[in-house]
């Protein structure tokens, strides 16, 4: 493939592979101007920016004048299909965000650019995996940041990698609550259904050990027009990553309805992505701050809803405060009483109830009246389920006797009410 040249670059060859033991790194931020752990810095000058997210770079001290393939960390951008100079064509965003970093690059000192790993054997595929800043007014500026604020990308975790994944993560949640860049509903034209709000919700912790259930891990899409339809006919979900479900032409929600996709086999009758692997990240709290997103896009490449977890330090959630959670773990009869504290009705839709390692989902019609309480019996077949009866569906009980933990949140990972006994604590 052809790669578009900055001006007065000359072009090079390049060079796949770890980066030769002798190359000089020094010591610094791993992300320009951010704090956080220290890693191995280089420098070097961009040869040509392929698309939004990888850029060929010729790395000074590396013995070589061959370029070396550079992938962008933390960050994903809309896929181009031809990379041509003169002819540049991708998915809706993907042209935008090559032209986005090819200016922030034209305007470091001689297309100079800072790189940066927490090892320098980090790869994406045959890609160096780096942190990438540009020199402008003085200062090393990091790309990725300026990416993700403006919208023009994904955030793309990486476990190796992780200095940017919590500032990234954040920045991308308040670019979704902006609408700016991939986040504007109608980016890409006025798409189909367009009057129709939706709102998803992504399970990305299964049931136990997520690689053997895959089909424990959902996304749910809820229409909340109470009148149109929504024809799903040529949309697609995708992760952060680029795995994606396209959904058939007669897929559609009905008005106030939802559709689930399960990413492994669910069954027959089901809308399954068929996959036998987990697709979607567990969310960490550790200093790797992992997570993931949920994205649904329109056939014109328009966002129409999405979850990106966990929502991260501060978050608040309306619930808060308005639920109360109790727990009786008498091994007979266990359940969980969620109670409101408050006036008003609370739908629990959104919510879910976890006792690691399982979960119990609240669907639609989950509502509590002004001051009443809804049991969740761990046992019991949930086609017996009532308004305020609600069962887990399990054969076999799940709260510990002498100490356990049971939290009400939100799939975001934001905790609303918690209870806690014996040795434990929330």
């Amino acid at each position: 493939m052809r790669r578009v040249l900055l001006p007065c670059l000359l072009l090079a060859a390049v060079l796949v592979g770890a980066l030769p033991a002798g190359a000089q790194a020094a010591r610094g931020a791993c992300v320009a101007g951010q704090p956080g752990p220290s890693c191995e810095v280089w420098t070097g000058l961009v040869v040509s920016v392929n698309d939004g997210d990888t850029i060929d770079v010729d790395i000074a001290g590396d013995g070589t004048t061959l370029a070396r393939r550079v992938r962008i960390t933390g960050i994903q951008t809309m896929e181009q299909t031809a990379y041509s100079a003169r002819r540049r064509v991708g998915a809706c965003h993907a042209v935008e965000a090559t032209l986005r970093l090819e200016g922030l690059i034209r305007r470091g000192r001689g297309a100079a650019v800072r790189l940066s790993a927490q090892s320098r054997d980090s790869m994406a595929g045959n890609r160096l995996l780096r942190t990438v800043a540009v020199r402008a007014r003085g200062r090393w500026r990091d790309v990725g940041t300026t990416m993700v604020r403006e919208g023009r990308a994904l955030w793309l975790p990486w476990s190796a990698e992780s200095a940017p994944n919590a500032a990234y993560r954040a920045l991308t949640q308040r670019a979704i609550a902006a609408r700016r860049g991939l986040f504007d509903p109608d980016a890409c034209g006025v798409g189909p259904s367009a009057a129709s709000p939706l709102a998803l919700w992504v399970n990305w912790d299964a049931d136990g050990d997520d690689r053997t259930n895959p089909a424990g891990e959902w996304v749910k899409v809820r229409n909340l027009d109470p009148v149109n339809p929504v024809a799903l006919g040529g949309w697609y979900l995708r992760d952060s990553g680029l795995r994606r479900y396209t959904f058939p032409a007669a897929a559609t929600i009905a008005p106030g309805a939802a559709v689930t996709v399960f990413v492994g086999h669910a069954g027959a009758g089901e809308l399954n992505w068929g996959l036998d692997y987990p697709v979607f990240q567990n969310a960490t709290y550790d200093e790797k701050r992992m997570g993931d997103g949920a994205y649904l896009f329109d056939p014109l490449g328009n966002v129409r809803a999405q979850m990106v977890y966990p929502c991260g330090d501060g978050c608040t959630d309306p619930a808060q405060g308005a639920v109360a959670v109790s727990v009786d773990p008498a091994v007979r009869r266990e359940s969980v009483a969620l109670t409101n504290m408050t006036a008003a009705p609370v739908d629990l839709e959104g919510y879910l109830l976890k006792s690691a390692p399982y979960s119990y989902h609240l669907g639609a019609g989950a509502v509590l009246p002004p001051g009443a309480t809804m049991r969740v019996l761990v046992g019991g077949a949930r086609e017996d389920d009532t308004a305020l009866e609600k069962h887990w569906g399990l054969a076999w009980p799940i709260l510990r006797n002498d100490g356990d933990v049971v939290r009400l949140g939100t799939y975001a990972d934001v905790t609303v009410a918690c209870a806690a006994w014996g040795d434990r604590s929330c």
